[in-house]
């Protein structure tokens, strides 16, 4: 449902004289000089034809300044009631209930359309009762309940066409097109736009024409017919900004920017979405507004402002969940969803579509089609019998004027008995309708609390299961250092402990050292690596990101292994390009090479080689190479490389080496946080190969 075409279809009758020679302002000013004349002159006492004005001027603010429809709405409700004035009742009814619409409040506003269309029913007042089923109409419509919208409409419309003139028709008409659109049947949503389009250039009615125009144009963007389209909005939003009609020039605004959206110009549909936005705010158009935030964030997003956009979707689903905007509070989930997606928030995005799906099925049910179909056949069934009785009736009405006469003195003392006690019970109805108030408003409180209290306890759920992965965590931690670490502390205790007792010569404590070094570089190692994996599972992985040299790391860790590549006399090949330079964090890139090159010395034979090399990919990668020609691996041990189980025993090296399995899983987790990516070549008994990317300085 599209919130930000639906105002053009005004709910009020049109303005007749004061459009043809001056725009709403002009008209405005005009109706004020005129009201406040009235109210300054002698013996003043409101009248019908005062009261008219009142209603009339209340129409007029409705597209500029809601807040004055709302106020001479009540004032028309105090006068009408004074001097017994009916139709002046239910038109003070339906500019209250307006207000109350167009901010939102759509309960309220259905208490008061109903209470008008009980009043215009019993008194056959056709044009209120008319424009009230249409005001219904346009209330349902807001909230997504398209059924009793089309039913709405069409009551009004069998009424203005039996009863009133064919301007009022084509707003009516214009309102089912938007329906209709919205029911995905394009051909019926056209015709009913053209049908109303051909009445307003007829009546010269500019603001009317605007509107159609506006309406067709959406139907263009519909089917993709984006110049037609673009036509259409770009000359509503010439007309809405000549006559000074801020809804209208909102609504070309958008549209014109969902049009830039979907030909990806992304910053020219920004600036059509925040002048919408400005507009909407200064006439506190609520569902306007949200409207406006979405196309704001989708923009921002497509502009890479991912933040900004997030904030204005979340925006946008505040207002719609206050206003109870079914559709706006499913595309705005949608939105949130895809933005998640981008940022890689996978539990976010699931969660965000799941509460998308379940709006978007509650919008439309599968009988709606059924039911508009039969509305419109009994429609037209009516309208066929309606003028075969037509006939019959007018001979009716003459002899009933021939009754007219001996009955009139008899109905006059009735009429007069009923008038009493009408305005009895329309007190009364006002005193209902104060009270349906303040319990719609303690039901939003309390809503709102319940609300407060569900966030708190998802706050409460979310806490604890950090609690949980941080106890899980330490278990890993402690179970690392009870079978990973123990081991060989206990070999080097022993070590120093027969080197303190034997009392060895230099030859022989030489020889017990390169063991006892061996072992020190061993827990070393296994000490640097669980100190990084405990770092990234508490904390997660921050990356610096600068210009590192891979040649110099390289050269680093080859002396650093030096004593353990000549104890098993396996020959360490440099053949990196020159200046192998990565845009990567420097001790990260560390950790990476001194893995995959620990894991080469550790299962290559003795008398084996490791070679490292580099290659450019695109000018964008260097691609780099730890390749040694050991022990392999299967598939097995290939496809769980990268996921070791802290409990499971592990592959020892080809001189009796042992590790925890954590380095591999931090060398893909470096590699992947730093922007590339990792691939194993292996086959058992002819070796591995390591591959890995980074991103060129």
């Amino acid at each position: 449902m599209n919130l930000k075409i639906l105002f053009l279809s005004v709910t009020f009758a049109a303005v007749t004289w004061s459009q043809h020679t001056f725009g709403q302002r002009e008209a405005i000013d005009s109706m004020k000089l005129e009201l406040h004349a009235i109210e300054r002159s002698e013996n003043f006492s409101p009248d019908k034809p005062y009261i008219d004005l009142i209603n009339h001027l209340g129409e007029l603010y409705y597209n500029l300044d809601p807040d004055s429809t709302f106020l001479l709405g009540m004032k028309s409700l105090d006068a009408s009631e004074k001097v017994g004035y009916i139709e002046g009742v239910v038109d003070a009814y339906r500019n209250i209930g307006a207000y109350h619409n167009l901010r939102g409040e759509y309960e309220q506003a259905m208490g008061f359309f109903r209470e008008g269309l009980l009043i215009a029913e019993e008194n056959q007042y056709w044009k209120g009762l008319a424009n009230t089923y249409h005001s219904i109409g346009l209330n349902y419509y807001d909230r997504g309940i398209l059924e009793e919208s089309v039913t709405a409409y069409l009551k009004s419309l069998e009424i203005k066409e039996k009863h009133l003139s064919k301007i009022e028709q084509s707003r009516t008409l214009s309102n089912l097109g938007l329906v209709f659109l919205d029911m995905e049947d394009t051909d019926r949503a056209l015709n009913y736009h053209q049908r109303a389009l051909a009445i307003r250039k007829e009546a010269n009615d500019q603001l009317g024409v605007a509107s159609s125009m506006l309406n067709i144009g959406d139907i263009y963007k519909h089917t993709g017919a984006y110049d037609q389209a673009l036509e259409n909005f770009q000359s509503s939003l010439a007309i809405g900004t000549a006559i000074d009609n801020k809804r209208l020039a909102s609504a070309s605004h958008f549209n014109i920017g969902e049009i830039n959206l979907a030909q990806q110009n992304f910053a020219e549909a920004l600036f059509h979405f925040e002048s919408g936005l400005s507009l909407d705010q200064e006439i506190k158009d609520k569902a306007g507004t949200a409207e406006d935030y979405l196309g704001i964030g989708e923009a921002q997003m497509n502009l890479g402002k991912l933040t900004a956009a997030k904030n204005a979707f979340q925006e946008s689903l505040e207002m719609a969940m206050e206003s109870n905007l079914k559709s706006v509070i499913q595309r705005a989930h949608l939105l949130l969803s895809k933005l998640n997606e981008m940022q890689r928030n996978a539990t976010a995005a699931l969660y965000h579509f799941k509460l998308h799906k379940a709006y978007q099925d509650s919008i439309f049910n599968q009988d709606s089609e059924k039911q508009i179909q039969k509305l419109a056949a009994e429609y037209a069934f009516e309208k066929k019998e309606a003028e075969l009785l037509q006939q019959q009736r007018e001979n009716e009405l003459r002899n009933e004027a021939r009754m007219e006469q001996r009955l009139r003195m008899g109905v006059t003392i009735i009429l007069v008995i009923l008038l009493v006690a009408f305005f009895v019970a329309l007190r009364s109805i006002r005193y209902q309708v104060k009270a349906r108030g303040v319990v719609t408003r303690q039901k939003n409180e309390l809503e709102a609390l319940n609300k407060k209290i569900l966030q708190q306890k998802n706050e409460i759920e979310k806490v604890a299961n950090q609690l949980f992965e941080v106890n899980q965590t330490k278990d890993k931690l402690f179970s690392i250092v009870g079978h990973d670490l123990k081991s060989p502390i206990n070999s080097l205790k022993g070590l120093m402990q027969y080197v303190v007792d034997e009392k060895l010569s230099q030859e022989e404590f030489l020889l017990v050292s390169a063991q006892l070094r061996n072992e020190v570089e061993q827990v070393h190692f296994t000490l640097i690596n669980l100190l990084h994996w405990a770092k990234s599972q508490m904390k997660g992985i921050v990356t610096d990101t600068e210009k590192v040299s891979i040649n110099k790391i390289l050269k680093e860790n080859i002396s650093l292994y030096k004593p353990v590549s000549e104890a098993k006399d396996i020959a360490i090949i440099d053949l990196l390009s020159p200046q192998t330079d990565c845009l990567a964090d420097r001790e990260q890139c560390n950790l990476i090479v001194r893995n995959l090159l620990n894991n080469a010395l550790k299962f290559t034979n003795r008398g084996g080689q490791v070679q490292i090399s580099s290659n450019k990919i695109n000018d964008s990668f260097w691609e780099i190479a730890i390749q040694d020609d050991g022990i392999g691996m299967d598939n097995t041990t290939l496809s769980r490389l990268f996921t070791p189980v802290l409990k499971e025993k592990h592959r020892y090296g080809t001189a009796g080496e042992k590790g925890t399995g954590l380095g591999l899983q931090l060398t893909k987790d470096f590699i992947c946080k730093n922007g590339g990516e990792i691939h194993v070549e292996s086959e058992l008994g002819k070796g591995s190969k390591f591959t890995f990317t980074l991103p060129i300085a």
